[in-house]
């Protein structure tokens, strides 16, 4: 699953226009991942970007983040998850000013602990969010207001990947569904059982009676933490009802590719 690294969130204000939201970007990756042994420590940039002809303040702070195949992703207090590196990482500072027109870089430091426990990837989230300005002009005396506003908030990941530690995939909720136009497509969850996280390259073969090989899909899917899912989907177009062989794939970057074969009724 893809998370929408900039969060657009309406907020309603008495005193405020509409015109008074953030106008701020995030230019660098918002996935930001380096190998590290513990004990050692290293610095990250994310250039903040202000589009707007005004200075624009930014607030700087740290979740955790999980995300799942339901489409729930969850930004938890920072160092509350189990995996969570958010103690290692040090903002320069919690707040900014971004001139008109300009970019600024927002480092932060990563000091992974010493010793031998740690083992895969830890990750966690800097969130970079604009403050909407305060507006110019105050309403008439007497009258009331209210302006719908929009904050930015971008969720910048710090992955940290130590090394040791296993990528484990696995398979669960297969289902397949025939859509309004008669073609039909296959959906299942796909999750993260290891302690490294991993870019998996999906793909599926679906062979009918005869073993012949009907359709053979692949995608490549973004940054799977551990403990993480995605929800999967193939479309397979339009296919007659019968009884088939499906086999799923995924390459985790491990030497061997994980493949499970299932039997599916259409």
């Amino acid at each position: 699953m893809r998370v929408p690294a900039a969060l657009l969130v309406a907020v309603a204000s008495a005193g405020g226009a509409s015109s008074a939201r953030a106008q701020i970007a995030v230019v660098t990756s918002t996935v930001q991942e380096r190998a590290a042994a513990p004990g050692e420590s290293y610095v990250g940039t994310i250039r903040v970007l202000n589009s707007s002809a005004q200075p624009q303040a930014v607030r700087i702070y740290q979740t955790d983040y999980q995300f799942f195949a339901d489409g729930t992703s969850h930004f938890d207090a920072p160092g509350s998850t189990v995996r969570s590196n958010a103690r290692w990482v040090t903002p320069s500072t919690s707040q900014l000013v971004v001139p008109p027109g300009a970019d600024v870089g927002l480092t932060y430091v990563v000091a992974v602990p010493p010793g031998d426990t740690l083992a895969g990837t830890y990750w966690s989230t800097v969130m970079v969010e604009g403050v909407p300005n305060t507006p110019n002009a105050a309403p008439a005396p007497g009258r009331g207001q209210v302006g719908v506003g929009a904050v930015v908030r971008y969720a910048v990941q710090v992955a940290t990947h130590v090394s040791g530690g296993s990528r484990r995939v696995s398979f669960t909720g297969l289902r397949a569904e025939e859509q309004r136009d008669s073609t039909r497509a296959l959906e299942l969850v796909v999750r993260n059982d290891g302690s490294r996280a991993y870019r998996p390259v999906l793909w599926m073969e679906l062979y009918d009676e005869s073993g012949a090989l009907v359709v053979r899909k692949q995608q490549d899917r973004g940054l799977l933490y551990p403990g993480t899912s995605l929800k999967q989907r193939f479309e397979l177009g339009r296919l007659p009802a019968g009884a088939y062989k499906v086999v799923l794939f995924a390459d985790t970057g491990d030497e061997a590719v994980y493949a499970v074969p299932y039997k599916l009724k259409l």
